[in-house]
């Protein structure tokens, strides 16, 4: 499922460019906005289809969804799409070789509020009465420090982070670390990654005690590193908020927003 989230209002106006001549201004402007052939060049990057396989793709699209939408023709997409000033990393295939090499994945783990506003329009249309409030849904996703891309999975509110973190980390992604912020915290996921050979950076409660017991080492240690050295050296051990980190785990948050536009 693809939704798009247009902000200008008027979906056509902003793909479509109603006036293709300016009076006293030789020449004519594109049918098709720019905006409009970077949106399918990203369909088209993203799927891998060939050039008429993206053409179909989009017509369907806009039919399924009741707008008369005109698409450009395979030919004048291979013209545009020449013209298009946009720098695209292949970063999968810089990942494929790292995991090649045998190496491991830092984790970035972070979520978002996503807000449907048409929602309300549909459940009136089908029950015949506004909906009490605009429901909201929870994407937690999981990046590397390079923006790949790992795992995104939407949820009702009422999943909480911790809850949600499992779905967001790959099991056939070998990993060195899994960072994020403190709701993501719990004894049994610290022990869990410490027993997987994954060091969790994630930050205990404030009131986080000992409990002694062997299924809790991890934790503990923790704990009683925080007493004897402070939080600031948490962080200076793990990287918790050093410069670097801080930088990534802000490209989890940002990447989350973008996903959820």
């Amino acid at each position: 499922m693809i939704s798009l989230y247009v902000p200008g209002g008027d979906l056509k106006a902003q793909l479509i460019n109603a006036k293709i001549r300016t009076p006293g201004v030789s020449g004519r402007e594109p049918t098709y906005t720019t905006a409009y052939i970077e949106l399918i060049f990203t369909f088209y990057r993203l799927f891998g289809w060939g050039m008429r396989q993206i053409t179909g793709y989009m017509e369907d699209y806009w039919e399924t969804r009741g707008l008369d939408i005109p698409v450009p023709s395979a030919s004048q997409l291979g013209e545009r799409f020449a013209s298009l000033e946009v720098s695209v990393t292949q970063r999968c295939e810089q990942l494929a070789r790292r995991l090649a090499r045998g190496e491991k994945i830092s984790l970035i783990v972070d979520s978002t509020g996503l807000s449907f506003g048409r929602a309300s329009q549909w459940y009136e249309e089908k029950y015949g009465q506004r909906a009490a409030r605009t429901p909201w849904r929870k994407m937690h996703l999981s990046i590397d420090a390079d923006m790949n891309v790992h795992a995104i999975h939407t949820t009702t509110t009422e999943v909480s982070d911790s809850e949600g973190m499992d779905a967001v980390l790959p099991a056939d992604v070998p990993m060195d670390r899994v960072i994020a912020d403190g709701a993501y915290y719990s004894i049994e996921r610290t022990e869990a990654l410490s027993g997987a050979g994954v060091t969790p950076v994630i930050l205990p409660p404030a009131h986080a005690v000992r409990h002694g017991e062997e299924r809790t080492r991890r934790h503990d240690q923790i704990v009683r590193y925080i007493e004897d050295k402070g939080i600031y050296a948490f962080h200076k051990k793990y990287g918790y908020v050093c410069a670097r980190w801080s930088r990534r785990r802000s490209r989890a948050s940002s990447a989350a927003s973008a996903s959820a536009c």
